[in-house]
């Protein structure tokens, strides 16, 4: 029983999974995700970088120019005046037990 057990699973040794991703429609990856959402609610078997949604997909919701967005925010950070520590840093440990 064993042995065809093995024998069976010997014909699957050579699939290309990113093949047959590759072949999937937008519809049928999304129930694949789903699909893996239900075995693996939290992603603890996929690597830390793949674990959040890709959720780049929707549409801009402003009439934002990131040119001019950069632009500013450059502005404000060299116009903006360092400010002052409130407490000098002296190098001591406050709070140690003696």
């Amino acid at each position: 029983m064993a042995l065809s057990f093995k024998k069976d699973l010997e014909k699957y040794k050579e699939i290309d999974e990113d093949e047959i991703l590759n072949k999937l429609s937008e519809e049928e990856l999304k129930q694949l995700e789903s699909a893996l959402e239900e075995m693996d609610p939290e992603n603890a078997l996929l690597p830390a970088g793949l674990r959040q949604k890709d959720q780049t997909s929707k549409a801009a919701t402003g009439p934002f120019d990131r040119e001019k967005l950069l632009h500013y925010l450059e502005k404000q950070a060299l116009e903006c005046k360092d400010r002052d520590d409130y407490v000098p840093f002296t190098g001591e440990k406050k709070g140690q037990r003696s």
